[in-house]
């Protein structure tokens, strides 16, 4: 299940996986992230060594405890928790219990090097604007402040009831609706998918969506 217009685009989680994180043309054009994934079941002292990227990166914690340091500044991840990266801001976390988390990252920029990239290595990264950390209990809508560079202006858990309905509305602003659990029912101008965990659809903003849900479920929701 595979939808690619250039209104919308629906992804399944086979081509919405980690094989293609690094992915430059997966996603269209008009998408300000090249990579929104789900990443279940990730276990207790996981984490990731100093290290900067050509491109921006965002993480949201769904679930766990543990810290991120930025530019050597240390902050509690706790669920729900929105971590933002900028370009050439060093970075690292350690998680001290299970936790899950989603991924998203901004097309590559300057040399376009897909990886993590170390001051010993590749040298001294060139800072372009400072990341931000938003506490899980603060993260529920738009950043208050997200600065000149940040590509989003929200990215949070949302959960739908059983039977929930989101209105028939037109997007105002690209939407990004990341299936985490149960089954999703959508409505894309006309077109209806039933999508399931680690699926994606990004919709193009002026696009008339609905959502909807018979058993109830949750989304990791971004909007640019």
């Amino acid at each position: 299940m595979n939808i690619r217009t250039d209104r919308y685009v629906i992804l399944d989680s086979a081509l919405n996986s980690p094989k293609n994180y690094w992915s430059q043309d997966l996603y269209p054009s008009w998408a300000a992230l090249t990579t929104l994934q789900y990443l279940p079941g990730q276990r207790t002292g996981a984490g990731v060594e100093p290290h900067y990227h050509d491109n921006d990166e965002f993480w949201l914690f769904l679930s766990g405890r543990g810290e991120v340091w930025l530019d050597g500044q240390n902050f509690a991840i706790t669920p729900n928790t929105l971590i933002y990266t900028p370009m050439g801001v060093i970075h690292r976390f350690q998680m001290f219990t299970d936790f899950e988390n989603v991924p998203a990252v901004t097309r590559l920029e300057r040399a376009k090097r897909p990886l993590h990239l170390y001051p010993e290595v590749h040298g001294q990264p060139q800072p372009t604007v400072p990341g931000f950390v938003i506490s899980g209990e603060d993260n529920t809508g738009p950043f208050a402040d997200r600065g000149p560079r940040c590509p989003l202006s929200e990215l949070r858990v949302v959960h739908l009831s059983a039977g929930e309905q989101v209105a028939e509305a037109q997007a105002a602003q690209t939407e990004y609706w990341l299936v985490l659990n149960g089954a999703i029912q959508i409505s894309v101008e006309g077109q209806f998918v039933e999508l399931g965990p680690g699926d994606l659809a990004m919709l193009r903003a002026g696009v008339i969506r609905r959502l909807g849900t018979e058993a109830g479920g949750h989304l990791a929701m971004a909007r640019a």
